[in-house]
């Protein structure tokens, strides 16, 4: 958002830094969002096309549950390829996590900014024009100021 925009609307600097803190809250959920979807997409397929191998060239070949186990533990390459997928899966684990955080700061920094809405925006020029910076924050950063739950 432009500095131009927030000197229109004629927002001191506290509400500047809280409108700019929630966008860049928001981008940075948005960003761990993204990661761990790509993760979990990557982790998946690589368990699927894992499975698939193991299904078709160990486990049918062997016939018993020894000779796969000599089979699977005969080439260390399975064992890395396990080693890197549950790696990928505590990778899932690690963003899901910090994506949670991320999504709880914004919420909460939304919320401040809805909650306080009488004073950042005192001056009645000011709470008359408020809602052409919410209608701006909606469109382009997908932000509700309006509502606490949405």
């Amino acid at each position: 958002m432009s500095k131009v925009f927030f000197e229109q609307l004629h927002i001191d600097e506290v509400t500047k830094q809280m409108l700019l803190g929630v966008i860049e809250k928001k981008q940075k959920w948005e960003r761990l969002k993204k990661r761990v979807l790509s993760l979990q997409i990557f982790t998946l397929g690589g368990f699927a096309v894992f499975f698939v191998y193991v299904l078709f060239y160990l486990i049918f070949p062997s016939g018993t549950l020894t000779a796969f186990i000599k089979m699977f533990l005969e080439k260390t390459v399975h064992l890395y390829i396990l080693l890197l997928l549950f790696t990928l899966y505590w990778a899932i684990l690690y963003y899901k996590k910090k994506c949670d955080k991320a999504e709880e700061e914004f919420h909460s920094l939304r919320c401040e900014i809805i909650q306080k809405s009488a004073d950042l925006w005192k001056e009645e020029q000011q709470w008359k024009e408020r809602h052409k910076l919410f209608e701006i924050m909606k469109k382009e950063y997908d932000i509700n100021l309006y509502f606490e739950n949405s």
